[in-house]
């Protein structure tokens, strides 16, 4: 038979039709086992302010909402956290998520992909502590992560054969306890091993961790998921519980050979105050002072008068608005990239070999 040709390739109709059945199961397992955890399934905006810029600000698309700044959502973390503080339980969404990636990098084949599935649940965590809630989150995670990938050995073993992908592996990963690393461990390690960060330099604290570094870790722990934990509040979202240094987070990374970050959790701050402070020093405000001035030098007005009086309280009102109706409740979730879950399934190295269709490819000039 002749294959299949999409917009992101060419795809054998063998292959074609074991990835649908493999992303069915997987995501079908998903969601079971969120709503067996008490999870309500919801569906939240995909048009937001920059509210939904979660994971890096300068990375969103940006639209004109009828004349108003507006972006496709990186995450729905806010939304969903409005849900938990009015209604005290967990909730958890489904949606496409959005994000400006360098397609055509040749090490970062697992990052490149501008609109992919995001499962996120988020819950409260009351009379816990953030260290118990973040111990909450991880052990879910794993949990979570590993009954859904054995649905997917279970019934869909052909399929996974047909892409690629080693059962054998699977069984083994999915059988053993996950590892865990603090972030302060992981410098150190890249140290060691003379792995360089983005800009060429040796690893040092509030580096983000580029693919490499990502890979040299499971690398150590022999290619199994591993955890990295507790990273620099600088790199992370600003409503992030700080640890009593106030230079980490109670944050969580689940790194999954071969594409790296799988899933990303973390506690947050429960007081308001708190919360803007911390979103006041956050990188949100570079941003929003750039499109200020960006804006005033359109119009022939001053940008640097512009930058200065950016407040970035007002582009949060929904939340800061229940943050103050409500008590104050520690609360906290994850988010599962779906595609590099299936990934992982397929031990792939490139994160297109996960999507059943898409109609666009970038230009690559």
């Amino acid at each position: 038979m002749k294959p299949i040709q999409t917009a992101l390739g060419e795809f054998s109709r063998e292959k074609f039709d074991a990835l649908t059945h493999v992303r069915e199961i997987a995501l079908d397992r998903l969601r079971e086992e969120l709503k067996e955890r008490g999870y309500r399934e919801v569906t939240t905006s995909t048009l937001v302010n920059i509210a939904g810029s979660c994971e890096n600000p300068y990375a969103s698309f940006r639209l004109n909402y009828y004349g108003t700044p507006a972006h496709l959502s990186q995450s729905a973390q806010i939304q969903l956290e409005n849900l938990v503080l009015s209604l005290r339980r967990g909730f958890f969404t489904v949606n496409n998520s959005f994000r400006e990636e360098n397609y055509d990098d040749p090490e970062a084949q697992g990052r490149r992909l501008s609109e992919f599935t995001l499962v996120e649940p988020e819950r409260p965590f009351e009379g816990l502590s953030p260290e118990q809630a973040l111990e909450r989150i991880i052990e879910e995670e794993a949990e979570v992560v590993k009954i859904a990938a054995l649905r997917v050995v279970e019934q869909c073993s052909p399929d996974l054969k047909v892409l690629g992908g080693d059962v054998d592996y699977l069984r083994k990963a999915l059988s053993a306890r996950f590892d865990r690393i603090t972030y302060d461990e992981t410098v150190r390690l890249l140290k060691r091993e003379g792995v360089l960060n983005e800009k060429g330099k040796e690893y040092a604290f509030g580096d983000d961790l580029g693919v490499r570094a990502e890979r040299k870790i499971l690398e150590m722990f022999g290619n199994m998921p591993t955890f990295v934990t507790h990273y620099p509040a600088s790199i992370k979202f600003f409503n992030m519980k700080r640890t009593a240094d106030g230079e980490h987070v109670y944050s969580v990374d689940l790194l999954t050979p071969r594409l790296g970050e799988t899933v990303g959790g973390a506690v947050r701050e429960e007081n308001g105050e708190v919360i803007k402070q911390q979103l006041r020093e956050s990188r949100i405000v570079d941003f929003l002072k750039d499109q200020a001035r960006e804006r005033a030098a359109q119009s022939h007005q001053d940008p640097e008068l512009a930058a200065q009086s950016v407040d970035p309280v007002i582009h949060f009102p929904d939340y800061f608005s229940m943050l103050g109706q409500t008590e104050p409740i520690l609360r906290g979730g994850y988010g599962i990239g779906f595609e590099r879950f299936v990934g992982f399934l397929l031990q792939s190295n490139d994160i297109l070999d996960t999507v059943a269709h898409r109609t666009l490819r970038p230009s690559t000039g």
